[in-house]
């Protein structure tokens, strides 16, 4: 095996660990927000039931609303609604919102760029194939990934009162 073979491997074992250290993070920060959100709930409503914590997960996955489940994030693959067509619930308040979905976004791209390219530096291919499939793998991962990072952000904003707690009922 060749030092730059090598070299492609660890960087494949750095990628696994961090991966494996990101999320868990998020399961811990994912974690305290659902916390937080259960007790100003039933703060809110003492005989009211929350929304189990599988179901807003599931709400996410299908880009829906965190609040009702039935209206759509996004109006088409890359916009997204300004409200919930269904309940009304805003989803971004701010500005700045849109930063979280893009980082989330931005280590995905990175992620899959370097994991493209360690692999083809396992491989031994040209230099050219190693940057334009770097690349290519960056700009399709972030693309592929944006209504979903946009539908996670969404309910983490969402479990943390960052969407008003006078329209969360």
């Amino acid at each position: 095996m060749t030092v730059n073979q090598k070299i492609g491997m660890g960087i494949l074992a750095a990628i696994g660990i961090l991966s494996l250290v990101s999320l868990m993070s998020v399961y811990l920060i994912v974690g305290s927000a659902w916390q937080e959100f259960r007790r100003a709930a039933a703060e809110r409503d003492p005989d009211g039931s929350v929304v189990a914590g599988s179901t807003l997960t599931w709400y996410a996955l299908r880009r829906r609303c965190p609040r009702c489940g039935q209206g759509k994030l996004e109006s088409s693959f890359l916009r997204m609604n300004a409200s919930c067509p269904a309940c009304g619930l805003p989803f971004w308040k701010n500005e700045g919102e849109w930063l979280g979905p893009v980082v989330i976004n931005y280590g995905v791209a990175f992620a899959a760029a370097l994991g493209v390219w360690a692999t083809l530096v396992i491989f031994d291919s040209s230099a050219t194939l190693q940057v334009v499939f770097s690349c290519t793998a960056a700009a399709v991962a972030a693309v592929a990934i944006t209504p979903w990072s946009q539908s996670f952000w969404t309910l983490f904003l969402y479990l943390t009162g960052e969407l008003g707690a006078e329209q969360q009922t």
